[in-house]
């Protein structure tokens, strides 16, 4: 380069100086250009890192003193670990093992985004099909946002009902019926569209909506077509169905500093495609596979690449989830969390009910991803510290990383009034 600008700078022909400027030009171009670190794969030895992992995990648990977790982790198309740490019930013996089954809570929207996908690819649905297509007597409180939410408001949060409208009538076992009827009373606090406000009675209107389309039961259908094509036997949609497996684990609450267990609840077993799914660490290892694109003969790359693209920002749940301090930015998709972390993108879903908690973390650009299942009401770190730990987070990691937004991406402002 330094060549170039000798001569440049002693040329007295405008021709020859246009010369070495086209020269500089294509020099440049030749350069390597820089890779960042969000498009690439981070140099891990997955055998010492597991075994870290490990150590890590059984001595949180003993500090912690909780009563039991499982946790799977995949990695470039395989399983590299599936482990089950701890009791069942706290102050018993049985030990939890890879088919012992917790609930998951929310972590079961994703798989409600993932059939309608899959019924959207075959036809039967769009994402923009209007609710009241399916639904023709639901209503919310005036006929203009009625007629304007659809099927895509409702996987991505955006009815504009404030958020967990009516949680508290599932938690006191309303019939799910009748809870959706009550919608109408609630005064939409933004335009269809335009702001986001978490939802487990709206949410799992999607269920509704498939059986109108279909003619099949939710469950039916989902079994159908993802649960027996996985592999994933131990799921199931009852708490008779929870306790008749026998291999389940307690829910724990922390009472006066010890984790004690707690009676199993109906609660949430009314909203299904929302909150109501049962499972084993060892199903949800085929899950998890299934969601860094590994079954696409079940479950197809563009079924998955439409529910992980944003549709909406979620700026105030940053407090919420970044507790490491790693979360740049953060959206919601389809039934999936969708976090700038640390300049690489993590799809996320955490889910809390009745003394369980359940976490599925994946990072698609790296085909790597983990399952943390908990019979505790507990929030950990097991799912940052692996992310930390697969990654190799620097100082000089990129913090700033844009990811494509829903061509229906429409936000306007954020509520977080709490419904009583």
């Amino acid at each position: 380069m330094d060549i170039l600008r000798f001569f440049y700078m002693n040329s007295t022909s405008d021709v020859l100086k246009k010369f070495f400027v086209y020269q500089l030009f294509f020099f440049i171009l030749l350069l390597p250009q820089p890779v960042f670190s969000a498009e690439k794969s981070p140099q891990t030895n997955m055998n010492n890192l597991l075994h870290n992992y490990d150590a890590f995990v059984s001595d949180n648990l003993k500090k912690s003193r909780t009563p039991g977790v499982a946790i799977a982790i995949a990695d470039h198309g395989k399983i590299v670990s599936l482990k089950a740490y701890g009791v069942k019930e706290a102050g018993k013996p049985d030990l939890i093992d890879k088919k012992t089954v917790f609930r998951i809570g929310s972590v079961s929207k994703g798989f409600a985004a993932i059939l309608t996908g899959l019924l959207v690819k075959d036809g039967v649905l769009k994402w923009d099909d209007k609710v009241t297509k399916y639904l023709p007597e639901f209503s919310l409180h005036d006929k203009k946002n009625t007629d304007n939410l659809t099927i895509r408001n409702i996987l991505d949060h955006t009815c504009g009902l404030v958020p967990h409208a009516y949680d508290s009538m599932i938690e006191d076992n309303v019939p799910f019926e009748k809870i959706v009827d009550k919608l109408s009373d609630l005064p939409v606090e933004c335009p269809v569209g335009e702001c986001y406000g978490y939802q487990n009675v709206v949410y799992s209107l999607i269920g509704d909506i498939i059986k109108s389309a279909t003619g099949k039961e939710y469950t039916e259908l989902l079994s159908e077509r993802i649960l027996k094509p996985l592999g994933m036997n131990t799921v199931s949609f009852s708490k008779k169905q929870f306790i008749d497996s026998k291999n389940y684990a307690s829910p724990h609450d922390k009472i006066k500093r010890k984790w004690k267990p707690v009676s199993l609840k109906e609660t949430y077993y009314s909203t299904t495609p929302s909150s109501g799914i049962n499972c084993s660490i060892q199903d949800m290892a085929q899950w998890l596979l299934a969601m860094l694109g590994n079954k696409s003969d079940v479950i197809p790359l563009s079924v998955i690449d439409e529910v992980y693209t944003p549709c909406i920002t979620t700026p105030r749940e940053l407090r919420r989830f970044n507790r490491n301090h790693r979360i740049k930015a953060a959206y919601y998709g389809l039934g999936w969390r969708i976090f700038d972390y640390s300049g690489y993108k993590l799809v996320y879903h955490s889910g809390y009910v009745n003394g369980y908690y359940a976490v599925i973390a994946l990072l698609p650009g790296q085909d790597t991803g983990i399952v943390v299942l908990q019979n505790s009401s507990r929030h950990n770190y097991y799912v940052n510290k692996f992310l930390d730990m697969y990654l190799n987070i620097r100082q000089d990691a990129p913090t700033k990383k844009t990811y494509r937004v829903s061509r229906h991406f429409r936000h306007k402002k954020h509520k977080r009034k709490k419904l009583m």
